[in-house]
């Protein structure tokens, strides 16, 4: 994998959640203090807020693919749920076991560390390629400071501690237990967000099985996969009547960045259960994961977007990502959507 000296379709999803965090607080579903700076806007941002949610997110569908800005951040917001629910202390008669540190795989221009509401005591790792790290630190700085001005920013960041490294070429498991902070007998929450496709799949496997190595019983990962249909059936990766020769632009745009898509995996047909698709038995062969959950924009449209009327319209339902939530060992599950199914690839 490349190595660029910056993030592309990092900024990419940065102009996502600014665009969301933009909408009155009613009706968003994601809150980044810190993503207009990471997005590198060449608007002027007043006027993006003046022009209205429709135009703003017009013009992110043209250059990207239309709902592109939801499927971001239905992303987002799952990822963000997720990694609450598994810092947050338990409940009564609940059988789960907090996480105490947050790894970030392939963190990007990501800003959890710094905005959930997550226990204080929880430590937070972010993996990432030196360039991309440089840069994404600098950003937050700028970011912080105009945070703090407009009050919204959410907790101090001093707990994160940043990691250089290219998974494609050193032990991610080695790296994090030469650490001296890094506990790998901890439950750890892992997220794996927007990666997978910019790996060849043995890398995968192999992060996998170092993830498995490196982390403690309890521990949750979150992950993200591009639906292998994109490249052979583009329009079953779509709503009805979504234009599905669109999907090309946004690879056409990773590739342009630099950052080519390398990997994807069939989904789970209807009906059947998350750990036997195609990337729930990948989890299951490298790092022992159980795969709980693998849903579809398209669920998670239902579970968002729909209960506070923004429900998407399917000719504007971009499903080419995928989402998947596994546990390891005995940890608890949960969540807001249905199991997933088995197949054959």
């Amino acid at each position: 994998m490349a190595a660029p000296t910056t993030s592309g379709t990092a900024r990419g999803v940065a102009k996502a959640r600014d665009i969301e965090s933009m909408l009155p607080p009613e009706l968003r579903l994601v809150d980044d203090p810190y993503a207009a700076a990471m997005a590198g806007w060449r608007t002027p941002r007043w006027l993006l807020r003046c022009s209205g949610h429709g135009l703003r997110q017009a013009i992110s569908d043209a250059l990207t693919c239309p709902g592109y800005v939801q499927l971001m951040v239905a992303r987002t917001r799952l990822f963000d749920d997720e990694v609450v629910r598994a810092c947050a202390p338990t409940a009564p008669g609940e059988a789960r076991t907090p996480c105490t540190q947050l790894l970030i795989l392939g963190a990007g221009f990501c800003t959890r560390g710094s905005r959930l509401p997550i226990p204080p005591h929880v430590r937070v790792y972010e993996v990432d390629q030196p360039s991309v790290q440089a840069a994404k630190r600098r950003l937050m700085a700028e970011a912080q400071r105009a945070a703090r001005k407009s009050e919204r920013a959410a907790s101090a960041s001093g707990r994160i501690v940043y990691l250089p490294l290219d998974l494609s070429e050193a032990a991610l498991d080695a790296a994090l237990r030469a650490h001296p902070g890094y506990d790998p007998a901890a439950p750890t929450v892992v997220t794996v967000e927007g990666l997978t496709q910019y790996m060849p799949a043995e890398a995968v496997a192999a992060t996998l099985e170092a993830l498995g190595r490196a982390t403690g019983p309890g521990s949750r990962l979150v992950a993200s996969y591009v639906d292998a249909r994109v490249h052979t059936d583009p329009a079953a990766a779509c709503g009805e009547g979504y234009p599905a020769h669109a999907l090309a632009r946004v690879a056409a745009f990773a590739e342009r960045a630099n950052e080519p898509w390398l990997s994807s995996w069939p989904p789970p047909p209807p009906g059947g259960r998350a750990a036997m698709g195609p990337f729930g038995r990948l989890l299951a062969a490298h790092g022992r994961w159980r795969a709980e959950r693998d849903e579809s924009a398209g669920e998670a449209n239902e579970a968002f977007f729909a209960p506070i009327g923004r429900r998407i319209p399917p000719s504007s339902l971009c499903m080419m990502e995928r989402f998947v939530v596994a546990a390891k060992g005995d940890s608890g599950g949960g969540g807001f959507g249905l199991d997933g199914g088995d197949t054959t690839e």
